[in-house]
């Protein structure tokens, strides 16, 4: 029989735009860059998610956003209205950081400087604006984390990292080892974090550990029957506490959806939970 953990509810805030084919990465960014704004994909996913939220307010979510966003006076007011009414109806809606802009820092090289000025920048405008719901955990954007970010992120007093999407084809984004050749992997992310005395929180599998189940795995084609099976057997159990989420002894399951799922579908699409 398998056994099941308290479930960490997570969402990414990335807009169309923010996908490294358009931003952040040093290959792959190859398209025209779009102006800091909202897509109208992202406008039918707020309206679809406040619908979702209000149905199952009891479930906590951690939304990790990226402070360039807040730039936009238009995602600025729905997110004020969103967590407005999240706290009218009793919610327990958490705001983290996905950093100022959405780079893909260990695409490169190690940038010390640049990733404690992008993180300063998130911190401050994120802070000012959801107030009470900040919380000090990071995700990076595209969970693209190396070690030396580890350091930096205890610096600027977070308390926890949810960058690690532990599977063997994905360990690319976990920046080119110091030695000069293949990849630090995961393990090395989860031992720079226990050192920084940073809690770290990886990602949902499928075919332990073979295969992302979150985020775009939820879609892609084949991919995504195997991902939302996982999610449907191992969300069968109830949310995790605040406390649970910092307790680096207790075992969570920590799935991860984006936003801007909610307008697949023509509006339909839900995450796959079975939450007790």
């Amino acid at each position: 029989m398998k056994k099941l953990f308290p479930i960490w509810l997570t969402i990414d805030s990335d807009d169309i735009f923010h996908h490294p084919k358009f931003q952040g990465h040093p290959t792959r960014s190859n398209k025209k860059d779009v102006k800091n704004s909202i897509s109208e994909k992202m406008r039918l996913s707020f309206e679809r998610f406040n619908k979702w939220h209000e149905e199952n307010i009891d479930l906590p979510v951690t939304i990790f956003l990226i402070g360039e966003q807040l730039e936009c006076e238009d995602f600025k007011l729905l997110l004020k209205k969103l967590i407005k009414k999240s706290n009218e109806l009793d919610g327990k809606i958490t705001i983290g950081c996905h950093g100022y802009k959405h780079r893909c820092w260990s695409a490169f090289g190690p940038d010390k400087d640049g990733f404690t000025k992008d993180l300063q920048n998130a911190k401050k405008i994120i802070k000012h604006h959801v107030k009470n719901s900040w919380r000090p955990w990071f995700r990076a954007p595209g969970g693209y984390i190396a070690p030396w970010m580890a350091e930096i992120l205890r610096t600027e007093n977070f308390e926890l990292d949810s960058s690690i999407n532990p599977t063997r084809f994905l360990a690319i984004k976990s920046g080119k080892a110091e030695k000069g050749f293949g990849f630090n992997g995961w393990n090395s992310i989860d031992k720079a974090m226990n050192n920084a005395h940073i809690i770290e929180r990886p990602w949902l599998t499928t075919f332990f550990p073979a295969f992302p189940a979150c985020g775009p795995a939820l879609h892609f084609p084949i991919l995504k029957y195997f991902a939302n099976s996982t999610w449907k057997k191992f969300t069968n159990y109830r949310v995790a506490t605040y406390d649970e989420i910092l307790n680096k002894n207790i075992k969570i399951t920590t799935v991860y959806w984006h936003l801007l799922d909610f307008s697949k579908n023509k509006g339909t699409w839900v995450p796959p939970l079975r939450i007790i």
